[in-house]
């Protein structure tokens, strides 16, 4: 045997390529986040079109329209990472569905209880016996906070992982159909709808974010490693529809004088290319980050605590109302200031406070 084949060759190429995989990962998942705090920092000023400056109006939409792709890149992620078949679970699909299921339901129901039990106490009251068991009976049916859908979406994906395994085992090509469909029966949806007319597949087969999850596998099977020029074009792709994205919103808002939410949507098509092109370009660009130390650790750190800044992070939002600078924004500039300040304190809050819950393992859980 030669020294190329020896073991101990093989077993430090397979662990470059794992490092090489969790340092991509790391980069979509930091990126996700940030986009999520950027998202939920700008998107409530939409709702006040009607007595917003146009132009302040205008940086909200933008940035809303950019930050769009967030949750559809955790949703990739998950596929790129658990939809690829290993001894494990092929021996075995449901083998690590509990242990998964778990992790997630577990800080489900406890931020559940933080969310529900601060909203009492800020509103002035002590909560009850009473006011935990209405939170409980709430959770089950849906979710008490608007960013913990997430972990319900995530859950429902995770139930369907030792299904879809098997499918893709031998070949890829369902995983194409299934995407393919799934985008189709979207742009089928939107055009429907935006044409006033009914759409009969849409009351009976709703795939929902299950394409983003498969999405993710197939990237991972035919685009891992994209070249300079796929990631470039990915890159062009992205910002043609979050321009596409950002003009629509406008159109159809102000016209109504109304936010119209439509084009910001997860499933719709504008959306999808906007997040699978993204997704691309985040493949390439984390061999950019690697030859920076200090920006790639950042990113890492980053990356690593993203669930936990997630689950935080519309706490110290609502305790800054939304506005670390207090005061509305009157221009432009004054409304990139405010979406910057606001978005950086949150997320510095939110990574201490995740960072701390890791420290401890009897509180990791909750910041898994």
């Amino acid at each position: 045997m030669n020294k190329v084949d020896s073991p101990a060759s093989v077993a430090a190429t397979k662990l470059i390529v794992a490092e090489k995989r969790i340092n991509e990962i790391d980069v979509i998942r930091a990126t996700a986040i940030i986009l999520v705090i950027l998202l939920h920092s700008s998107s409530p000023v939409l709702y006040q079109i009607a007595v917003t400056p146009m132009a302040v109006w205008n940086v909200h939409n933008v940035v809303d329209s950019a930050a769009r792709i967030c949750v559809p890149l955790f949703f990739m992620v998950s596929g790129y990472l658990l939809l690829a078949t290993t001894e494990a679970t092929k021996a075995s699909p449901l083998s690590d569905l509990p242990k998964r299921l778990l992790k997630l339901l577990l800080p489900l129901l406890v931020w559940s209880m933080i969310y529900r039990i601060g909203m009492i106490y800020v509103n002035g009251s002590w909560p009850t016996a009473h006011d935990i068991f209405s939170a409980f009976k709430d959770m089950l049916q849906g979710a008490v906070v608007y960013h913990l859908w997430f972990l319900y979406e995530l859950a429902a994906l995770y139930l369907l992982l030792p299904f879809l395994r098997p499918l893709f085992q031998q070949t890829d090509i369902s995983a194409r159909y299934f995407v393919c469909l799934w985008f189709t029966l979207l742009t089928a949806r939107l055009l429907s709808s935006l044409a006033g007319w009914g759409f009969p597949f849409g009351n009976y087969i709703n795939l929902g974010a299950a394409g983003y999850l498969v999405a993710g596998y197939v990237i991972r099977r035919n685009c891992a490693t994209p070249s300079a020029q796929i990631a470039t074009i990915a890159f062009v792709a992205y910002l043609i529809m979050t321009i596409a994205t950002f003009y629509l919103t406008k159109i159809y808002s102000v016209s109504t004088d109304t936010y119209v939410e439509q084009f910001h949507v997860y499933t719709t098509p504008n959306v999808v290319i906007m997040s699978v092109s993204a997704f691309i370009f985040l493949l390439r660009a984390s061999e950019w980050i690697s030859r920076f130390p200090r920006l790639s650790a950042a990113v890492s750190l980053i990356g690593v605590h993203s669930f936990g800044v997630y689950l935080v992070h519309v706490i110290v939002l609502e305790r800054i109302s939304y506005n670390v600078l207090g005061t509305p924004a009157a221009t432009p500039f004054g409304a990139v200031s405010r979406i910057i300040a606001t978005s950086g304190f949150v997320l510095v809050v939110s990574f201490i406070i995740a960072w701390c819950l890791r420290r401890f393992r009897f509180t990791r859980w909750m910041a898994p």
